[in-house]
């Protein structure tokens, strides 16, 4: 009964460990279709020649700091994990949650500033490209949450000490879909800024 057990258990964990990364790929492509479907959408509504300029809220360039810096401390976590280094591994996750939280601060303040200046998501005063800005960067913050969650799953594996030079493909999967998340928000923001803003 107890060889059964444990048969099943490594036979889970095999299953676990070959399909955890193309589960993630997968899941990254369709965000990557799904966003170049709404960009597309974007491109095509200008060339109606209706759009109008809308400046980009400052905050929106302080979340582009701020998701590259969680990228990096992130990295230095997984870093630290294959060198046996818990005590830095910890505190980088730990940076790297609270910079992601940030980032969801400052996307809300960009939101603030935009309303502040007229620029409305639903109304009559709203404008075409007034809609795409907030359905774009809210779609990323939801994405984003997901990444989060991730990182606290990550951050308590961390502090328990169940990461280690062969076994951290749990951190590898999540810092993946970071670093996905920080790239598509790059790209989304230098694609307003030169298409809406």
């Amino acid at each position: 009964m107890t060889t059964v057990t444990v048969e099943n258990i490594n036979y889970k964990e095999e299953i676990r460990r070959k399909t955890s990364k193309p589960l993630m790929w997968m899941g990254i492509v369709s965000i990557i279709m799904f966003f170049g479907g709404l960009t597309s959408a974007v491109i095509v509504s200008q060339g109606g020649g209706s759009f109008l300029s809308i400046e980009m809220p400052f905050s929106f360039t302080i979340s582009t700091f701020v998701i590259i810096l969680s990228s990096l401390a992130f990295h230095v976590g997984l870093i630290s994990i294959n060198k046996g280094s818990y005590t830095i591994a910890k505190i980088s996750v730990l940076i790297t949650l609270l910079l992601g939280c940030l980032f969801v601060v400052t996307q809300y303040m960009g939101w603030v500033a935009l309303y502040e200046s007229g620029v409305y998501a639903t109304g009559n005063q709203s404008t075409q490209e007034s809609s795409f800005i907030y359905l774009l960067t809210a779609l990323h913050v939801v994405h984003l949450i997901g990444g989060l969650v991730s990182l606290i799953v990550v951050l308590v594996k961390t502090m328990k000490q169940k990461y280690s030079l062969d076994n951290s493909l749990g951190m590898q999967v999540s810092i993946t879909y970071w670093h996905f998340l920080g790239g598509l928000w790059i790209f989304l923001f230098f694609f307003l800024r030169y298409t809406i803003a």
